[in-house]
């Protein structure tokens, strides 16, 4: 049940920030592998100006690209991230009594843990989803296009060029990007509701507690997950052979090299800002949804539910 829990509230949050993930991979990929002073010309400059062309090029429509791709992503992932997680929470290991110094280190690494458990199992709907999300019918920003037609062809499509490699193209770079980042949201997220819950106003209200946390977490979980995030990003889009083999990028090293030798430490944290906006709603959202599907589960008598681990 914690799995189920944790993906079905993943799902409804994408709904509402599923835009903010399409803005941040349409930034991500502008400009790839040239310099930032060489580029003459930037649809995808800041939130706003990205959020005008997306609507003005591909409607209002365009601001949920890939959403189907994106719901099966969520689900796949942090169904595996949060009951692998809670799983640990609700077996203690995740916390020290004897030595509490070691809790932030205990949920640093279950954090990582799941992070990375749950990029193998998500990573082919995250090639989906992000080669869908970087298709534009307007000017042509992203080095390299996919023009799939819907989900389930590019599935099709990915598959008959590449086989299962194809489907798991970038793999390594998505374990990074999610060890790193459920390192991160989970270590500072609990860190900081210990903290907060100190004080009677958030004691009294929930909703205050998981926004001040998310939003703490949200930021850490951005700047230590954005070079991951990009390297990602690009690995999953980039162009192939007809063999299915990548045609920029040949591992994750690479990539990292290549785009920090082309664009520099600004490389790594295109399309932070979108991330940011996302990260920390989404992780509210979340939370609140699993609130209130915990809240159903207990009052049907299917059991005790979980507590959420953030």
């Amino acid at each position: 049940m914690e799995f189920l829990l944790g993906g079905l509230s993943s799902m409804c949050a994408v709904l509402f920030t599923n835009p903010f993930d399409v803005l941040k991979t349409r930034q991500q990929l502008e400009g790839e592998l040239i310099a930032k002073e060489n580029l003459k010309q930037r649809s995808y400059k800041g939130l706003r100006q990205s959020f005008l062309t997306v609507v003005r090029t591909d409607g209002l429509r365009g601001l949920q690209t890939g959403l189907p791709a994106a719901l099966m992503y969520q689900f796949s992932m942090n169904s595996v991230r949060l009951g692998t997680y809670q799983t640990a929470e609700n077996l203690g290991w995740t916390r020290s009594t004897k030595q509490p110094a070691l809790t932030p280190l205990l949920t640093f690494f279950w954090g990582g843990c799941s992070g990375a458990a749950s990029a193998i199992a998500s990573c082919p709907f995250y090639v989906v989803k992000t080669q869908l999300q970087a298709v534009t019918s307007g000017s042509y920003t992203a080095r390299f296009q996919h023009r799939h037609s819907g989900t389930l062809s590019a599935f099709g499509s990915i598959y008959r060029q590449s086989g299962l490699r194809g489907l798991f193209r970038g793999c390594t770079a998505t374990i990074a990007r999610l060890g790193v980042g459920g390192s991160a949201q989970m270590c500072s997220y609990s860190a900081c509701k210990d903290f907060i819950l100190q004080y009677d106003t958030f004691r009294q209200s929930i909703v205050l507690t998981a926004l001040a946390s998310s939003t703490v977490a949200g930021f850490f979980t951005s700047v230590l997950m954005s070079p991951c995030d990009v390297v990602t990003t690009r690995m999953t889009n980039q162009a192939v052979s007809a063999t299915g083999k990548g045609l920029l990028y040949g591992n994750i090293v690479d990539c990292f090299v290549k785009v920090y030798r082309a664009e520099g430490l600004h490389g790594y944290y295109k399309g932070f800002v979108p991330m940011y906006v996302r990260v920390a709603p989404h992780t509210v959202l979340n939370l609140t949804f699993w609130e209130f599907f915990k809240g159903l589960y207990e009052r049907y008598g299917k059991g005790s539910a979980v507590t959420a681990g953030y």
